[in-house]
């Protein structure tokens, strides 16, 4: 057992996937093992968006498929339901954290909570993590989007994270905590695994229009579609996603990591990952023009956001099938 603290903060890694808390929990905690990100490079890559916003729904839902920390086989996890430990909540909380444990929440109305980005403004049941407490001043120190939309650490009152889940205890709403800690296993980079996913990612889905939610790179070409519906209105402007294309960011960040390690796994010469570097660059353009638009209305960027990103899918297309040709050369006898 842990030797008791009055405070205590655990440090955080810059995560490779965090445009949602439940993908910056992942790999944000990751010190004593950062082979864990291995896992992700082998196996999460697939980009996702359900079709919703085709009618009247008023985001694509863009994922990376199994990028949660729920996917993650490789962190230990301790789950408790809040109604089941509601006087004991604290303890529990400080306990896990004396253990190494971050402490990821579900079920907190951000209305409550000090530095949230809902916070005083919006009634909204959200998530997050505690990775550290403060017993003299009665704080938590929290792991979220503060109310800048930055991803980073904040301290908090206790007593105010028990405003937020009390006042979703009150409709019915009962969230959870869970512990998560990096187990000590050793990850090792797979070019074999990373290759397969690339193929996978590359597949063109037959008859996409039946499927409630789409798979691959074809992706890109309905978020051009969201961004048309934007620029027309039938996405209202106050109601824009705007974590689209911080998502679509890292995802081209992940990309060429892993082509840099197939490259070098397989002695290949490095250009595909050289050339890959402008795709990263015009994922990064597009996430600061959107950021902009977001922070004031022009819908004159939109066209330009759309024809960039149509661009770098298709550069990203052309790049990674010739490296998945370069590489089976490599693999023949």
């Amino acid at each position: 057992m842990a030797v008791k603290k009055n405070k205590i903060e655990l440090p955080i890694f810059e995560p490779i996937y965090g445009a949602y808390h439940y993908q910056g929990c992942g790999t944000a905690f990751l010190e004593s093992n950062p082979s864990i990100i291995n896992w992700y490079l082998n196996e999460v890559l697939n980009l996702s968006c359900t079709l919703k916003f085709l009618s009247g729904f008023t985001s694509p839902e863009i994922n990376i498929s199994n990028s949660s920390w729920k996917c993650n086989p490789y962190l230990d996890k301790k789950w408790y339901e809040m109604q089941f430990v509601d006087g004991y909540i604290h303890y529990v909380i400080r306990n896990l954290i004396d253990n190494d444990y971050y402490v990821y929440f579900n079920g907190i109305d951000d209305f409550y909570v000090d530095g949230k980005s809902d916070f005083g403004e919006k009634h909204f049941s959200h998530d997050g993590c505690i990775c550290g407490y403060n017993q003299t001043e009665k704080t938590y120190c929290i792991y979220a989007y503060d109310q800048n939309w930055l991803y980073k650490k904040f301290w908090a009152p206790q007593k105010n994270f028990d405003k937020g889940r009390r006042a979703l205890f009150k409709e019915g709403e009962f969230g959870y905590i869970c512990g998560i800690k990096p187990q000590q296993d050793v990850v090792v980079f797979s070019f074999q695994k990373s290759l397969e996913k690339i193929a996978e990612y590359l597949s063109v889905e037959k008859d996409y229009f039946n499927k409630e939610k789409i798979h691959g790179i074809i992706v890109h070409n309905f978020i051009a579609q969201y961004l048309d519906m934007l620029y027309n209105g039938s996405v209202p402007y106050e109601k824009l996603d705007r974590r689209i294309f911080r998502l679509i960011w890292e995802h081209k960040k992940v990309m060429l990591t892993r082509i840099l390690l197939i490259e070098q796994e397989l002695k290949l010469d490095g250009s595909i990952g050289k050339e890959y570097e402008t795709v990263v660059r015009e994922a990064d353009t597009c996430r600061m023009l959107y950021a902009s638009h977001h922070m004031k209305r022009r819908d004159s960027v939109l066209p330009i956001i759309k024809k960039k990103l149509l661009t770098l899918k298709s550069l990203e297309q052309d790049l990674l099938e010739k490296l998945l040709t370069k590489a089976k050369g490599a693999n023949t006898p």
